[in-house]
């Protein structure tokens, strides 16, 4: 159990940015639903609650404490298991995503003024300015300005991946940070999601053959790096800190046999490694520095 005490129910909330309600829950769509077509199976959802309970308690809330947060939220919360997790242990946690995933808090009885879905064509959040401690978001900016939730990347893709993160960015105090996770473009293997709609013959063939994707660790594919930070932060008062992934990937799609060969890998980067290609993941503990109001 944290020793956090949670602040007033509702800080940062902009209500007047909030336009309307679905499933109970609060939101923000003014533009088309379906620009954020739903991919969350009750399967993966079930495997999700399972797993993120977990990843909470385990990676997350020791960065947390270290930061001395108490006002979180999760930006791609998908079925909310964290937001609940972070309740359950006293912090004053909020959750946003896309369309259709309330049905999934509404099962989780998540208070329905914490969760939040926002308009697939804007991104924006309905919080004021600089009133977060802690924002954390994984395994979603891969899918940011994709056309199927996944791999197909729109042209301007990388606009509105620097829109959604500067937007994530915007609602985080000075001194807070937000924590931004995704498969490394860098890393030549992703266990996660399929190939890049545009992958090459190559590719295909080493992927379908050792049935994970195998990609080229130059170039562009839907995935990111930690190069693309700078690219999409530019201008903004901000330091990065790559962390080890050590105890967040539970590799529950790698084989069985490969498993420890794989975690004892991912526990045994050098620090001085991990921003680098050969880290599976990009995992920045992105600053928002003191003094400077965005």
């Amino acid at each position: 159990m944290s020793d956090a005490q949670p602040i007033s129910a509702g800080a940062g909330f902009d209500l007047s940015r909030i336009c309307g309600v679905i499933g109970g829950y609060g939101s923000m769509i003014a533009g088309d639903a379906s620009l954020a077509p739903e991919v969350t199976t009750d399967e993966y959802a079930a495997d999700q609650e399972a797993v993120n309970v977990r990843k909470t308690v385990d990676y997350l809330q020791p960065i947390v404490q270290s930061r001395g947060a108490r006002t979180l939220l999760d930006v791609g919360c998908g079925v909310g298991a964290m937001v609940k997790t972070f309740l359950d242990l006293g912090y004053d946690a909020y959750g946003v995503d896309l369309p259709d995933l309330h049905r999934h808090w509404a099962r989780l009885d998540l208070p329905y003024e914490r969760m939040c879905v926002v308009d697939p064509a804007t991104f924006r959040l309905p919080f004021a300015d600089n009133s977060i401690d802690f924002a954390y978001t994984l395994g979603v900016i891969e899918h940011v300005g994709t056309s199927n939730g996944h791999s197909d990347r729109l042209p301007d893709y990388r606009a509105l991946r620097r829109a959604w993160l500067r937007e994530v960015f915007r609602v985080v105090r000075p001194g807070g940070a937000a924590l931004i996770g995704g498969p490394n473009r860098r890393f030549p293997v992703d266990v996660a999601h399929d190939l890049d709609s545009r992958a090459s013959a190559l590719e295909k063939w080493l992927s379908a053959r050792l049935h994970v994707s195998v990609h080229k660790t130059w170039g562009e594919n839907f995935l990111w790096a930690y190069e693309d930070i700078d690219c999409y932060l530019d201008g903004l008062p901000y330091s990065v800190e790559p962390q080890s992934i050590s105890g967040f990937l539970s590799c529950g799609r790698v084989p069985a046999v490969l498993r420890p060969l794989v975690q004892g890998y991912i526990g045994h980067i050098p620090a001085r490694a991990l921003g680098t290609g050969l880290n599976p993941w990009v995992m920045a503990l992105v600053t928002k520095k003191s003094g400077v109001s965005v």
